[in-house]
């Protein structure tokens, strides 16, 4: 078990993701622990609820985790128990993320805050503009599910895309939807992940925060 700024993350060494825990993220956890009040809060790709425990202390009113992974929603559950937050207020969907989001546009279920925080969509440079379009498809369907005035946190961790064409997926993405979407904040990875002057692609991980409004 660790503590990261207070909360209690149970970690596996041996078989976990990125050492059992996210730590390039924590930074941009603090930041959804600041902005979730009283929001309506719904995770993608959320492991073992490293942003879901964030919202939580920060006063979400309801958060609802998604991860087709295995064992992962106990594992969320764990971690809001050993932080001694309201798992009332939590629920986990063991499912496919993009399943999810078309069902939850196509129903009309809105949520006050989105985050999309996906696995590396493209590894290899070959794979870019694939990992392009699931990048904008992910991110138009999460625009539909805020509701009008909203957040969207979108997160990519593939050096593959830079910063400057991550933000214009986002408004590609936001064409696809019929929405507009303002940057209010954006940040990468902590300092402790410093990137080297002459390998520039070294700044892998994206971390854009939204105001979602209907289309003009």
């Amino acid at each position: 078990v660790i503590i990261e700024d207070g909360l209690r993350f149970a970690v596996d060494l041996q078989l976990g993701q990125k050492t059992g825990l996210f730590l390039d993220q924590r930074e941009n956890r603090r930041f959804i622990e600041q902005i979730s009040d009283g929001c309506r809060v719904l995770y993608m790709f959320a492991y073992t609820g490293g942003f879901s425990l964030y919202a939580l202390r920060g006063g979400a009113r309801e958060v609802v985790s998604v991860d087709i992974g295995k064992g992962l929603a106990q594992a969320a559950e764990h971690n809001i128990r050993l932080s001694g937050l309201n798992s009332a207020r939590h629920s986990f969907l063991t499912e496919d993320a993009f399943a999810v989001l078309e069902r939850f546009a196509e129903t009309g279920r809105q949520f006050d805050l989105v985050i999309l925080d996906p696995p590396s969509f493209a590894r290899r440079k070959q794979s870019r503009h694939a990992a392009l379009r699931s990048y904008t498809r992910l991110n138009a369907l999460g625009m539909r599910c805020v509701v009008p005035g909203g957040l969207l946190a979108s997160a990519s961790c593939t050096s593959q895309v830079g910063p400057e064409v991550f933000r214009e997926m986002l408004g590609a993405a936001a064409v696809v939807a019929g929405r507009r979407m303002q940057i209010i904040h954006e940040a990468g990875q902590p300092r402790d992940h410093p990137v080297p002057a002459q390998f520039l692609e070294g700044r892998y991980l994206k971390f854009v925060v939204g105001r979602v409004h209907e289309k003009w």
